[in-house]
């Protein structure tokens, strides 16, 4: 039977090493950031690397050679342990095909990846994007700004500062989503070297003001994985989004910048940059 348990950085060489599923679940450094928090364990078989989501009580696809091989051990695995059988997060690709081998599937809108040409968000050429360039205009001429690199540790730490102290209190109520975020941003800048990742943040006058983490995974995709900005400086997200790309994911295809999960204000500002693609995610469980 299959024997699952928290995943660590030893982990990090059974994952996907490059974008194919173009979901940023199926990266280790989704299951690194967000594990503790939602309790996410692997299993690996010599047929499939297997990822389950306590709190959703779910599984991920497997990340497998031989899909429809893979899908009769978990369901084995269900039946022998009483575990529920069911997959969220399925590509759209792999969701049609596991329809094709009898299961049903449905999509949820909430969990769809949103992606972006990096010359788009580099540019913000054309009308639709004209309220981004001013935002930044803005920006330009009321404030003087630095841009720095993350590489340092200090500076990291700095970041977490911020974070935790004027966005928290910017944000207003804080719920478990917002407590479980934190926890992931601390790993993440704990871990950093591990995760190969890159950030910047931007300074006003030597006042930290927002800061940005991603990860580039190959020539196709890159992941913002957090952005985090004081609103009292009026574009400061527009001006750290474009010089995020623009300075370290120019040469990358495309820009994930993960999904709204429902949230109103979230969904209309990831649709006000006009997504080049959207990934399409399907839960999946026996008809």
């Amino acid at each position: 039977m299959l024997n699952f348990y928290p995943p660590t950085l030893a982990d990090k060489d059974l994952f996907p090493k490059d974008s194919h599923l173009l979901a940023y679940n199926y990266l280790y450094s989704y299951v690194h950031l967000w594990s503790e928090q939602i309790g996410i364990t692997i299993a690996k078989s010599d047929t499939a690397l297997y990822m389950h989501l306590r709190d959703d009580e779910c599984f991920l696809l497997p990340i497998t050679d031989d899909l429809p091989k893979a899908m009769a051990e978990l369901e084995e695995y269900c039946a022998e342990s009483g575990v529920k059988f069911e997959l969220n997060c399925v590509p759209e690709k792999e969701a049609k095909e596991l329809r094709e081998l009898g299961y049903e599937i449905e999509h949820i809108r909430n969990l769809d990846d949103y992606l972006y040409e990096s010359g788009k968000l580099t540019k913000l050429a054309g009308r639709k994007l004209q309220a981004k360039r001013n935002h930044i205009s803005k920006f330009e001429r009321t404030y003087t700004y630095t841009v720095r690199s993350l590489s340092k540790p200090e500076m990291r730490e700095e970041c977490y500062h911020m974070v935790s102290t004027r966005w928290l209190e910017n944000h207003g109520e804080v719920d478990q989503s917002i407590v479980d975020e934190l926890r992931a941003i601390r790993r993440t800048f704990d871990n950093w070297d591990e995760l190969g990742f890159v950030g910047m943040l931007v300074c006003v006058e030597n006042e930290l003001t927002a800061f940005t983490v991603g990860e580039i995974v190959d020539e196709n995709l890159a992941i913002v994985h957090f952005e985090k900005g004081d609103i009292s400086y009026h574009g400061v997200y527009s001006v750290i989004n474009q010089l995020f790309v623009s300075q370290y994911l120019s040469d990358v295809k495309y820009v994930n910048r993960q999904e709204d999960a429902g949230v109103e204000g979230l969904r209309k500002a990831k649709l006000s940059y006009q997504p080049d693609l959207m990934v399409k995610k399907y839960r999946v469980r026996k008809k």
